[in-house]
């Protein structure tokens, strides 16, 4: 919610970043290689068998991560294990260029996105895993701490042809923001969501000038745009409604890509998001935005979605 292998993710202090004296190193964690090992030495085992030392093994070399997502069951969580091991061989190659890209590519993030914000530093641990197919990266939170997590497995699907930089740029906006603006709770509450995707999705515009759907990621993992402005004025109205609401299913509806057939494209809630925060930033600067806590975000919220609303010819009685 706020979310990417020979060669381990270096360590990158920020003396290297910025080229200012020597810093402290921020923490960086990775398990990229490790999965592929796990790959290799296990892949004669029985599946049921191979699933379980997985587990095993790596739910304690990052306690919270590796474990059932919300609403998954231990069989469900069994199957998407499974399946990434078992589709491991087609991706290897892509995974593989992606870690040793990707310490170059975020290190280059972190220049640009000082450019925008000079005082921004990397506060939370990174780790750089192979996600099991759940994200490309986002910050987690995990037995009271918070953690940025790349996925190296996703990253390699969705950001080889450049993308990469804005996605650094909407996930360190996660973080940056994060000073300021903390998650509701429950943290799948929608309007909170909605700030701090669209947020997220708009800051990304913002460093990057001319940015299209495509490097925003609005197309995944179908373009949203043309779907939803097709039925604007019933999008808007569905969200006021939902605003408050905080169940997974209702959030999942809005921010997540998998489930079944619903009224509008999955991820919607990022496009509805991106379009509500620009109107935000015709009257208040990046810096501002990234400021508000949750009364003046909410407040934004409900003045720019009646206005949206009331543009599109208003909502059922």
């Amino acid at each position: 919610m706020r979310r990417l292998t020979a060669a381990a993710l270096i360590v990158l202090d920020a003396a290297m970043l910025t080229g200012a004296a020597k810093q402290p190193p921020a923490p960086y964690h990775s398990l990229t290689r490790e999965f592929a090992q796990f790959y290799d030495s296990t892949v004669a085992m029985p599946e049921a068998a191979r699933v379980a030392l997985f587990r095993q093994r790596f739910a304690a070399r990052f306690p919270g991560f590796y474990a059932p997502a919300d609403g998954q069951s231990d069989e469900q969580f069994n199957r998407n294990i499974a399946a990434s091991l078992r589709n491991f061989p087609a991706l290897r190659a892509r995974y593989e260029q992606t870690e040793r890209d990707f310490p170059r590519a975020y290190a280059a993030g972190l220049r640009h996105f000082r450019a925008q914000f000079p005082g921004f530093k990397p506060v939370l641990p990174v780790w750089f895993v192979h996600s099991l197919g759940r994200m490309d990266g986002g910050t987690r939170t995990y037995g009271g701490k918070t953690y940025m997590v790349f996925g190296a497995d996703v990253i390699a699907q969705i950001h080889g042809d450049g993308t990469i930089g804005p996605f650094l740029d909407h996930e360190l906006f996660h973080v940056e923001n994060g000073q300021w603006f903390k998650d509701c709770q429950p943290d799948t509450t929608v309007w909170c969501s909605l700030w701090q995707e669209g947020g997220a999705t708009y800051a990304a515009s913002v460093m990057n000038p001319g940015a299209d759907d495509h490097t925003l990621m609005l197309d995944l993992p179908k373009p949203i745009r043309p779907a939803v402005d097709a039925k604007w004025q019933a999008a808007l109205c569905t969200l006021r409604r939902d605003l408050d609401k905080g169940d997974q299913a209702t959030y999942a509806s809005y921010f997540m890509g998998g489930g079944g057939e619903q009224a509008f494209p999955k991820r919607w809630g990022y496009y509805v998001g991106y379009r509500l925060m620009q109107r935000v930033g015709k009257r208040h600067s990046l810096a501002q935005i990234d400021h508000m806590g949750h009364a003046a975000a909410r407040a934004e919220i409900d003045r720019e979605l009646g206005g949206m609303i009331a543009e599109a010819g208003g909502c059922p009685a």
